[in-house]
């Protein structure tokens, strides 16, 4: 996990190590350019950042993935000298989808729907109980045999599979058993525990099914990695050697130099939320606190229909930017006077940390966020000296923030040098470091 003390010169992690001979690591993901979202960027910036650490990198991902958000902008972080080994998948998503049973791209489970229709309560209940540990899950056979055919004619150093999807996991205990080679399980969010899980319905057998699957990867796997403290105990690993914290962080190369202002201050302030917005990430007292104290609002990403609702019904003033290309969404929250980050409200949520936190601190902007109560999230705001309200927050207390904040010496923001400590080049020598030790 990344020191909360900045280093003397952050760009010194950018080691490079005199190899003939590079270094090889197999990364299993299911999301890859041109799909867009958090997910994608935690591995692809891995990639493009472990060549100069002595770590050539190997990615194995669909070549016809079903997904629910695209950024062909993301391909901009592709080496063209990146082996990429794509195997088409067969998705069950799509099945139902022709059984106008519902859509592939849909992210079932996190719209928290107020009255499912038959059909969707359906297909969750067949995604829940029938398809584990997840959708993708008949992509795990066939691909993990081609990449041991290819495995044959190539060196691997070591393996890694990134989830969700957590059968991406399934591959690596496969290949695991049939090579031999050090494993790394990265779990960007939980998996038997995942708060979504509970909208599938899941019955005993396959929970049960689910915890069995999960601890196979946990035994296996040479190094666990997570993205937030909580996740390990979540995999009931909290002391263990093999477990690891590398959070998600941010690529300077991805934010404009110099830094744009924010609008001018003659208009009304404005504070900004970059990503999807659903039903539990939904801070329902902010709305109308916004529309009182006359601050404007900013959404670039996906909103579910009831939380746009609850936005347009509080009066405040909006401005919808729809889906982002991820530098357009960077720059965007440069022209906000503050930006807004909005954590599920719920359980599982407490064991993670939102990706999209250590971008708005790298901003320099003034911070508003809100998450689950004793998670986390909390804990990391604490340790950085940001405030932190948890969803109950009145909104009578939310507008006092608001109007406490003032935008010409921004608060509840952290120094350039603590923000440095979560860029990607810093994690992946971390990262880099892990691989090493492991040979």
């Amino acid at each position: 996990m990344p020191s909360l003390v900045a280093p003397s010169n952050p760009g010194s992690s950018e080691r490079t190590l005199s190899s003939p001979a590079p270094k090889r690591v197999l990364i299993v993901s299911y999301y890859w350019p041109p799909s867009g979202g958090g997910g994608v960027q935690r591995w692809l910036k891995f990639a493009k950042l472990l060549p100069r650490q002595g770590w050539e990198p190997v990615v194995v991902t669909p070549s016809n993935p079903d997904v629910p958000v695209t950024d062909p902008t993301l391909s901009e972080d592709v080496s063209g000298d990146l082996e990429v080994w794509s195997f088409p998948a067969r998705e069950p998503t799509r099945v139902l989808e022709k059984l106008m049973l519902g859509k592939s791209t849909s992210r079932l489970g996190a719209e928290r729907e107020a009255s499912p229709s038959i059909a969707s309560r359906l297909v969750r209940w067949v995604r829940g109980n029938v398809f584990l540990p997840d959708a993708r899950v008949w992509w795990v056979k066939p691909t993990t045999r081609m990449v041991l055919k290819k495995m044959r004619n190539h060196k691997i150093d070591v393996l890694v599979t990134t989830g969700p999807p957590h059968s991406m996991h399934l591959i690596g205990l496969a290949l695991k058993k049939a090579t031999g080679l050090p494993w790394v399980a990265d779990f960007r969010d939980p998996w038997s525990t995942m708060d979504y899980l509970e909208e599938f319905n899941l019955s005993k057998k396959a929970k049960k099914r689910m915890k069995s699957l999960e601890r196979q990867v946990v035994d296996a796997a040479d190094r666990l990695v997570v993205t937030s403290p909580g996740a390990l105990s979540e995999l009931g690993v909290p002391n263990s050697p093999k477990g690891a914290v590398l959070p998600n962080g941010w690529d300077r190369d991805d934010f404009p130099s110099p830094a744009p202002p924010p609008r001018p201050q003659n208009n009304p302030p404005v504070i900004g939320h970059f990503g999807a917005l659903y039903g539990s990430r939904n801070p329902r007292n902010l709305w109308p606190a916004l529309a009182k104290v006359g601050w404007s609002l900013r959404i670039g990403g996906q909103v579910t229909p009831e939380v746009k609702k609850d936005i347009l019904q509080s009066g405040v003033r909006v401005e919808w930017l729809g889906d982002l290309g991820h530098k357009e969404a960077v720059l965007a929250m440069h022209e906000c006077h503050a930006l807004l980050v909005t954590h599920n409200d719920s359980v599982s949520a407490r064991s993670s940390t939102p990706g999209k936190l250590f971008e708005c601190l790298a901003t320099g902007r003034p911070l508003l966020i809100f998450g689950p109560k004793d998670g986390d999230l909390e804990a990391r705001c604490h340790a950085l000296g940001l405030s932190y309200l948890p969803h109950q927050t009145p909104e009578k207390d939310i507008s006092s923030w608001l109007q406490q904040l003032d935008s010409d010496s921004p608060s509840n923001t952290v120094s350039k040098e603590l923000a440095a400590t979560f860029e990607r080049r810093v994690i992946a020598t971390e990262l880099a470091d892990m691989f090493n030790a492991l040979l």
